[in-house]
Parts: structure tokens; C-alpha cells; sequence
């Protein structure tokens, strides 16, 4: 194994699933209704960074040439194998035996062209910079294709094991939107549009014994409240994505339930708009985080649930750096830096959150009274998901916003300027480039220190926390991830303890 594939095989931390290995029970087939907080804006995995697609699709649906699996490590998956000599040359060597759920084998072709596609600007892929140092794909034969880059890449592996590395068949590409197709454990078989998304058994999965529940349907219930009545009344048999943390001391007390508190790389921020007056000038930008009481937003918010962050690495990346105290609170400090920045008596602003994600409205209510504190006078306005990508994600329109970003190893979006918080730091930009070039472990380390120190420095958003794993199931469902490393629900392996 080379120096660059060991690195990258333990990027990622260890996470715990919520059934140990080894357990004496059984699968038992049979359904599981899972709850999710937000319905999914589509269904293409390469058309959108949304999460609510990924945790339904992914892994379930489509699945990459790699894994991160359930230990939170890089691990071979449609590709069987792979290797390189060089760093630049990788050769996969593809698992025989895969179909699509349209009864096509999976080939080396498909590789080539899923890649291609991404790749291909018209397409617009929601994450091209993943693919930038791809020099070229080679099909050797059915089932072995090499990819060559134009320089070492440090994440190259990681990229093909993100939601929008997964493939399908080119013959399914305009229907994905709605009706996606992959090599899964699972088949997709309807969306009722406001109700349910509903998946079944693959019983031609490439994985013997696998998956052990029949069907597994999707609920949209957006309201904590109507997420815990349900959970109590039997219509859900697992709430994975939006309970309140209020809810988690009464069910704990519950027997009928079990409940797990892990951890995410959900990373909830205060977006300011960078290339907007006056977020533009780092003065006010630091000057907002020094008049934000992480604690308390996290408090109020969160029932005390959540690990405070100081940048945009969070704890489950080994590089972590902990900076969380690094801009502390305090506002004397801030008025400050607002009265030298030309706002003396502060300004007005918009906040624009998404109710759906029932944390933006909690923690945009304590950051609201607290920016107030500073002479910040900020009016929250609430929209809907779909307005949300398209005025802040999409167009920019916006002065701040909240939102939890769940990627995984996502400090690439500050190397971005077109991102929609518009950062432009041609210093963070630098050392970024260099990290993703460098695959010697320790120097790959001392860079992220840097990122996060520059993070630290030039304040580009606000990191309040790390949205915690708040899942309560029933007792007697088996084999769901404790710690979410990346953003997905892998139930492959969920089942009913006999």
C-alpha cells in the first residue's frame, strides 16, 4: 500500500454503531418507517448538495467506487481493489457480479462516464472542484478502469466516496431527478410529494445477505412536536433527523424507545454575506462573533446538546483543531471593532433562516437578542427550503443566514469565492491548494492547523456548533450508526431483533 492510499484509508475517525458487532439477534425482514425533517428538493445526487437527499439516497440507492463505512473509514466498495505507484495513476478493479436496479451490470464504462459527466461544466455539477484534477479515465476492461490526475490529491479518494461520486446508468440519467437508479441495497419504488419517499428490498444486492428490511418508507414531518407524537403513537418506528433536543430526557426514561446521542459533521453557521456591505470588512466580521455567546446559543437552542466550533473542521476530522475559544465572547470588544469599522451606532440587517430545520429559527431567536446587545439590529425572516437555495445558496441574496453544512472535510467551500458566502481569501485559498497536493500525513496536518488558524482570523461566517445525533428508534432496531462521519442513513444492515 503507498504512502498517499495508507493517509487516506485513516483520514477518518472511528464512529460507533448503535447495535454492537457480533450481536446475538437476528434480521427479521419486515419494514421500518423513518422519519426525516426535510423532503428531499429532488432526488439527483449530482444536481444538488442538499442532505436531505443524500440521507435517502445514498448508500440506500446509489452507492461510489468507495465507502466510508460505518467505522467512519475509507473502505472498497464497487471497486473491490485499487492501487497507485506514483500518486497520480490509480487503478480500480471493479467488484464482478453488480447490477443496476435495471438488471444492466455495472462496468467499467460507467465509471468513465459518470466521471466524465461530472466533469463536464454543462452538466453542472453541485461539486465540480472534486474532479478538477482529473487528467483522464481509461477503460482497460470490463471491469478495470485507470484514473490519472494532473497532480497528487490528497482528497481524490474521498471524493469518489462523496454523494456526488455515486453511480448509475447513463441510460437513467433524465429521470434521477424523481426516479434515481443505482447498484444499492435498495430500490427506489415511489415519492408521494409531501408525504413519503418509499424504497424496496434489492434482492439481486451485490452483498450476500443483505439488506435484511423489505421496505423501508421515508415520512416527511418537518415539526418536532408532530416527529415526537408520531414516534409515541407507532407511525414512525424511527425518528433519524429532526426531534427536538427538548424530547431526548423524557424518552430516554421511555422504555418503548431507545435513544443515541453521537456526533456529526453537521456544522451549524452564521453565514454573512462577504462581498455585501458591511460583512465585506473583517472588522464587522469579527466583531459579530465576538457579540455571540456560543454557550448560550447553544443553551437556548439546543438544550445544551451540541459541541461548540471556533472553524469549519469539526471534531470527527482528525485534523481537528479545537479554536472554539479562539474569538471569545465579548462585547465591549465588538462595539469596538464596529465603531472602527465606521458603525458606530451599528446597522441594520436580515437574517434569513429555513423553518424546516427547526435549529435556524431557535438559534436565529438568540442570536437576534444578542446581536441586539451590540447595536445590530437584525429581522429574522423565515422562508422555505426551496426559496432558501435559491436566494442564498444559489443567487446570494441574502446579508446573513443560518444552516448546518453536513459534509464531511468540507473546508473547500472557503477556497471558493463564487460560494454563496462569497469569501474571497486569496491566503486561505494558497494553503488549501497546498494541503490538497500534499499526501505526507504530518505536513497535510500542520497545513490544516493553518486553515483553521486563517478561519480564526478572517471570520468569513460564524461557526456556533455541531448539530449532535439525535436518533430515537424503538427497541428492538438493530445496526444504525451511533456517529454520522458523512451525510447519510445507511440502513443496509438495520434490522428487526427477532
Amino acid at each position: 500500500m503507498t504512502t498517499a492510499l495508507r493517509f487516506i484509508v485513516a483520514l477518518l475517525v472511528s464512529s460507533l454503531a448503535l447495535t454492537p458487532a457480533g450481536s446475538d439477534a437476528q434480521p427479521a425482514g419486515g419494514s421500518l418507517v423513518v422519519q426525516a425533517a426535510a423532503e428531499p428538493p429532488g432526488l439527483d445526487l449530482t444536481a444538488s448538495p442538499a442532505s436531505a437527499i443524500a440521507t435517502t439516497i445514498h448508500y440506500n440507492v446509489q452507492e461510489g467506487l468507495v465507502k466510508v463505512d460505518k467505522t467512519g473509514k475509507l473502505a472498497p466498495w464497487l471497486a473491490e481493489r485499487w492501487y497507485t505507484t506514483d500518486n497520480l495513476n490509480y487503478t480500480f478493479f471493479l467488484k464482478r457480479g453488480v447490477r443496476f436496479h435495471n438488471g444492466r451490470e455495472f462496468t467499467a464504462a460507467d465509471v468513465k462516464f459518470v466521471l466524465d459527466r461530472a466533469m463536464n461544466p454543462e452538466t453542472k455539477h453541485p461539486h465540480p472542484g472534486h474532479y478538477k484534477d482529473i487528467a483522464s479515465i481509461h477503460v482497460r476492461d470490463t471491469h478495470t478502469v485507470t484514473i490519472s490526475l494532473k497532480q497528487p490529491n490528497a482528497s481524490f479518494l474521498l471524493n469518489l466516496a462523496r454523494q456526488g461520486s455515486v453511480m448509475y446508468p447513463r441510460e437513467a440519467v433524465d429521470t434521477m431527478k424523481s426516479h434515481p437508479v443505482g447498484t444499492g441495497p435498495f430500490v427506489f419504488s415511489e415519492w408521494i410529494r409531501g408525504d413519503r419517499i418509499v424504497l424496496t428490498k434489492n434482492k439481486d444486492y451485490h452483498v450476500m445477505g443483505l439488506p435484511s428490511l423489505d421496505r423501508v418508507t421515508y415520512r416527511f414531518i418537518p415539526d418536532p412536536n408532530s416527529a415526537l407524537a408520531a414516534l409515541k403513537a407507532g407511525d414512525i418506528d424511527v425518528a433519524a433527523f429532526g426531534l427536538g433536543p427538548e424530547h431526548v430526557p423524557d424518552l430516554r426514561k421511555d422504555p418503548r424507545f431507545q435513544v443515541i446521542v453521537g456526533d456529526t459533521t453537521n456544522d451549524v453557521i452564521l453565514s454573512m454575506n462577504n462581498s455585501r456591505k458591511p460583512f465585506d470588512d473583517v472588522r464587522v466580521r469579527l466583531a459579530i462573533t465576538h457579540a455571540v455567546n456560543k454557550e448560550e446559543v447553544v443553551k437556548g437552542a439546543m438544550f445544551g446538546l451540541g459541541k461548540i466550533l471556533g472553524s469549519n473542521v469539526d471534531p470527527l476530522n482528525p485534523y481537528f483543531v479545537d479554536m472554539s475559544k479562539a474569538v471569545p465572547y465579548d462585547p465591549a470588544k465588538a462595539k469596538k471593532l464596529l465603531a472602527e469599522a465606521g458603525y458606530p451606532n451599528g446597522f441594520d440587517a436580515v437574517l434569513k433562516v429555513a423553518p424546516q430545520y427547526y435549529y435556524t429559527v431557535r438559534t436565529g431567536e438568540v442570536l437576534v437578542n444578542q446581536l441586539a446587545k451590540v447595536g445590530i439590529r437584525v429581522k429574522m425572516e423565515q422562508i422555505e427550503w426551496g426559496q432558501w437555495l435559491s436566494q442564498v445558496y444559489r443567487d446570494a441574496n441574502f446579508d446573513m443566514s443560518i444552516i448546518g453544512h453536513a459534509e464531511a472535510w468540507d473546508a473547500h467551500n472557503y477556497a471558493n469565492p463564487k460560494y454563496y458566502f462569497r469569501y474571497d481569501s486569496p491566503r486561505f485559498q494558497k494553503a488549501f491548494r497546498e494541503s490538497e497536493v500534499t499526501v505526507n500525513d504530518k505536513k497535510r496536518r500542520e497545513l490544516y492547523a493553518e486553515l483553521q488558524k486563517i478561519m480564526v482570523e478572517e471570520a468569513p461566517v460564524v461557526w456556533l456548533f455541531a448539530h449532535p445525533r439525535l436518533l430515537v428508534a424503538k427497541k428492538g432496531v438493530q445496526g444504525i450508526w451511533r456517529d454520522v462521519p458523512i451525510p447519510a442513513l445507511d440502513l443496509s444492515e438495520v434490522s428487526w431483533q427477532k
